[in-house]
């Protein structure tokens, strides 16, 4: 497969029909959009999301891991990349001082990626439309550091990963699924001298990416140069049944709700004598009764909801959140123009809308005042709310749904007009 000058068409029907969740990948000075998330950009990231674990005296979404131990939560607080170290390079040198093998990891920059998400919104549509939107989701992670190997050994995980390489050079190692099956030993291993000749070796350097599917096997190798990547990985291990099965379960919890449930489920009789059960309880009885009046307006709704809700967010575990605070004075605009707010008309009744992003999802009237907002903004407008939501009781319901959509990160920040 020839390298592309760029990630067009042709390279994405090629790749879904010839590399995805097939092969490795190693594409070499890919003309990308993606090239703008840089190390100094990367380094903005870390240093936004440092300063909101700092704030909340929490490391959640970082990992340090000092010569291939993980260090504890209240540690990781200390080590974390501050403004003043002024990039990547600068984080290196005040870690290197302190210990000859680190890793940082970092696998939530999606929260505060404000500025740069549209890059990777890009490059996953048409991702999405070539191998299918996942059911699960995909996250950005970050690995950084100068470690000479992954600190926790070859190991699989149940997502494809990109890998994009800001600073130094990345190695990665991988292995078949067929051979770890054959050799067990390889499971979390640091000692593999003798498979070596059975793997494959991806380089990448910045301007590179590099692919393997989740069925891979793999470890990163370094000579003990600083090197700094991040990857997107994009998890395909939750089957349409599950996804299925989970919002039926979701649904239906919601239309079977029993009158008195105790915990316990009366009976009249549990079986014969001769051990043979022909009864349901009077509750079972009174749930079926209320499945066979469902329709098929009805799941037919709630699958399409829930489906709106899970691509609202574009695919990702999270979206940058919003700090927009609504009121009738603010002129909005969506935050990423091919973000729009999805919105779909109720199969049950015919003036009510279900609207989402984000993985939120609020109601609204069919042709009401935010609905026409929503319209309006998703073409491109810039709108005032108080020109479209007037003062009623009606209008202060759609001003609380529009304040959970901008809490979700649907807007650019508002001005007030006076």
């Amino acid at each position: 497969m020839a390298l592309p000058a760029k990630l067009d068409q042709k390279f994405w029907t090629g790749f879904a029909r010839n590399i995805w969740e097939k092969k490795p990948l190693s594409l070499k000075n890919v003309q990308s959009s993606l090239s703008e998330i840089s190390a100094d950009e990367i380094f903005k990231l870390l240093v936004l999301f440092a300063d909101r674990c700092r704030k909340l005296n929490d490391s959640e979404g970082f990992k340090f891991y000092i010569d291939g131990f993980k260090a504890d939560p209240d540690e990781v607080l200390q080590v974390l990349p501050e403004k003043s170290d002024k990039s990547l390079l600068g984080y290196h040198e005040r870690m290197k001082a302190l210990f000859p093998d680190y890793c940082l990891v970092c696998d939530e920059l999606l929260q505060v990626n404000h500025s740069k998400q549209h890059l990777l919104t890009e490059f996953t549509d048409q991702l999405y439309q070539h191998v299918g939107f996942p059911n699960r989701f995909s996250e950005m992670g970050l690995y950084l550091g100068n470690y000479r190997k992954t600190p926790f050994g070859v190991h699989v995980d149940s997502c494809g990963v990109f890998s994009f390489p800001v600073v130094g050079k990345k190695e990665f190692r991988l292995w078949s699924p067929e051979y770890v099956k054959k050799n067990p030993s390889l499971d979390r291993a640091f000692s593999y001298e003798k498979h070596k000749k059975h793997s494959q070796l991806l380089e990448a350097g910045p301007g590179d990416i590099t692919y393997w599917p989740s069925s891979a096997w793999h470890i990163a190798e370094s000579d003990g140069s600083f090197s700094a990547t991040w990857s997107l990985g994009v998890w395909v291990d939750k089957s349409h049944q599950e996804i299925f099965s989970d919002n039926l379960k979701n649904f239906l919890s919601e239309k079977v709700v029993a009158t008195k449930s105790t915990g316990t489920t009366a009976y009249k009789y549990r079986h014969s004598k001769l051990g043979e059960v022909i009864e349901l309880p009077k509750a079972y009885q009174d749930s079926i009764a209320l499945l066979q009046k469902l329709t098929t307006a009805e799941l037919q709704e709630a699958f399409l909801s829930s489906w709106m809700k899970h691509i609202s967010s574009q695919g990702f575990k999270t979206v940058p959140t919003g700090t927009v605070k609504i009121s009738p004075k603010s002129r909005l605009s969506l935050r990423n123009p091919k973000a729009p707010i999805l919105w779909q008309q109720s199969a049950t009744a015919k003036n009510k809308i279900h609207l989402s992003f984000g993985g939120i999802l609020v109601n609204g009237v069919k042709n009401g005042g935010l609905h026409k907002l929503v319209l309006a903004l998703n073409s491109g407008e810039s709108a005032v709310v108080g020109s479209y939501l007037k003062s009623s009781a009606a209008a202060k319901k759609d001003l609380q749904a529009l304040q959970l959509l901008a809490d979700a990160g649907a807007f650019s920040r508002g001005e007030a007009i006076l």
